[in-house]
């Protein structure tokens, strides 16, 4: 007699804990959309952004936001405070890395290396 009531205790507080596992439904991710950029912080306190656009800004003015901000980097003397203006224009950081580029010719010729570290920062693309 006294395991019927224990059986139904029992009952009960797993249909609880069943129900209290319940989620409401989860609004998917893959619809929002980012854009993506990379800050390159170059030995020697140069920065550069890279937005994938092969443009040489010094043959026109800057028109679109992305140009201005590439020259406005290009004035900051350290990556913290180009990270800085970024985030405060809507970018959040994603991850670094590193970058070694290699230039050169022959002999006597010009040849460049530079390290650099790079920043990946996102936004939620303007729709």
């Amino acid at each position: 007699m006294i395991k019927l009531p224990l059986i139904a205790i029992g009952m009960l507080s797993f249909a609880h804990a069943a129900f209290a596992q319940e989620s409401s439904p989860v609004t998917s991710s893959s619809t929002t959309q980012y854009e993506y950029i990379t800050l390159l912080s170059v030995s020697g306190g140069n920065n550069f952004l890279d937005y994938g656009q092969l443009k040489e800004l010094g043959k026109q003015a800057p028109v679109t936001e992305l140009e201005k901000d590439f020259v406005a980097i290009q004035k900051l003397p350290r990556a913290m405070q180009a990270l800085n203006y970024l985030s405060g224009r809507g970018w959040e950081y994603v991850g670094m890395g590193n970058r070694q580029q290699s230039k050169g010719v022959t002999s006597s010729g010009s040849f460049s290396i530079y390290t650099g570290t790079e920043y990946l920062l996102r936004r939620r693309k303007q729709q």
